[in-house]
């Protein structure tokens, strides 16, 4: 199979996969996706979330670094890659002493980067933005006496992000851009029912929401010795409009009638944020890498259905590394704030540690990749869920020399 081939097939497997990818609310059970666009995806591979989730300063030719779209120049001139990853969570959560425990699994990202030149480096892939699942209800003693009332919240959807990515370096310095396509849809309801009579009423809104994202990045290398070296990296995304259809509803159900208050779609305008993100890496060739990221989400500034006083600015800190003893073994810790405020006017602190390995194959160049850590999102206010996972994730890294010239013996 020649090199055209080969690169068509990986592109059509990636796009194939593309449904699975999209149906995001499979990988969450978090009431707080009730906000905003939902729980933002971790968009690193299996092995950086291994280390923590960094990725600015990484420059490894032999994985594919989605985080930097710099890092892309950083392949072998002779080698195609191939990343795809398994994402599984057990959620436990605690409703001020109602304690549950839900899990979710499956495909999540797809990822492809090849040479096209000893400078020049691109790839595609599919990848997460968010993910909004729920199911929870609460009953509340009514105005009205003798009655109780019963409140139900549901949830799903996603958003999701299709890509592509070149890069070129030149001397120590490279820089790459990412053009994206993102898209998704979510729904939420509201439903209230009454144990005395038989109305209920049902608010639902839905929205879809498409566009187009650039995301900027720059790698600068600087030996310190023949074996080692710093790597700075620095991302800058620009705050993006989406093109979408936002609707809501109000109909009121009884045994002799339904009653739509208010039905239709809404002119309302959607907004993701500017991003911009730096950060750093030790590496001493074949022995370890460790490396820290600072990320800014300027959420304040950005519309969710045409207000911008729900969403606030985000901050994210991930730390981590990886010693190299025939395995890759992997550490990092990461902390972020919530990028929304909930309905009592407060967010969230979510805190994570992580452990991983990578193991090489027969061929050396290929890579079984693993990664678990524990996460909590701690509510800033007392009265709001405690959330608890463990994660899973999984990914083979397939690492082949497709650009090889054969000899005729």
């Amino acid at each position: 199979m020649n090199t055209f081939k080969r690169i068509l097939v990986a592109c059509l497997l990636t796009a194939a996969y593309c449904p699975v990818i999209c149906a995001q609310s499979a990988n969450t059970n978090s009431s707080y996706t009730r906000y905003g666009y939902g729980q933002l995806a971790d968009p690193s591979v299996a092995s950086q979330r291994g280390m923590g989730g960094i990725g600015y300063g990484l420059r490894n030719p032999k994985n594919i670094n989605p985080l930097n779209p710099a890092a892309f120049s950083a392949v072998d001139s002779m080698t195609f890659m191939l990343d795809f990853g398994l994402r599984g969570q057990v959620g436990f959560f605690d409703d001020n002493g109602n304690k549950n425990m839900r899990w979710n699994a499956g495909l999540e990202y797809i990822a492809v980067q090849f040479p096209v030149s000893k400078k020049i480096g691109i790839g595609a892939g599919i990848e997460p933005v968010s993910y909004v699942g729920y199911k929870h209800g609460r009953n509340e003693t009514s105005s009205v006496p003798g009655t109780t009332t019963y409140e139900q919240y549901e949830g799903s959807g996603g958003m999701s992000k299709f890509y592509g990515n070149i890069a070129y370096e030149f001397n120590r310095l490279s820089a790459g851009v990412k053009i994206g396509y993102m898209f998704g849809d979510i729904t939420r309801s509201r439903t209230l029912s009454f144990n005395s009579i038989s109305d209920r009423r049902i608010w639902n809104d839905s929205l879809h929401a498409s566009g187009l994202s650039l995301n900027f990045g720059l790698q600068y290398r600087h030996p310190l010795s023949n074996n080692t070296e710093v790597v700075i990296g620095a991302v800058f995304t620009p705050q993006m409009n989406l093109n979408s259809r936002y609707s809501k509803s109000d109909i009121l159900y009884s045994n002799t009638d339904i009653t739509p208050d208010y039905t239709g779609d809404l002119n309302q305008q959607f907004q993701m944020p500017s991003t911009f993100g730096i950060g750093a890496t030790y590496h001493k060739y074949n022995e370890y890498t460790i490396g820290a990221d600072l990320t800014f989400q300027n959420w304040a500034s950005a519309q969710f259905g045409g207000k911008t006083d729900t969403l606030t600015n985000r901050l994210k800190i991930n730390l981590g590394g990886e010693y190299i003893h025939t395995l890759h073994y992997r550490a990092g810790a990461y902390y972020s704030g919530s990028y929304f405020e909930t309905a009592n006017g407060s967010g969230y602190d979510e805190y994570g540690v992580s452990i991983g390995v990578g193991i090489p194959m027969l061929d050396r160049r290929s890579y079984l990749n693993f990664a678990v850590g524990g996460e909590m999102l701690r509510p800033k206010v007392s009265g709001m869920i405690n959330e608890y996972y463990v994660k899973f994730t999984v990914s083979y890294t397939f690492n082949e020399l497709w650009f090889r010239k054969r000899k005729m013996l």
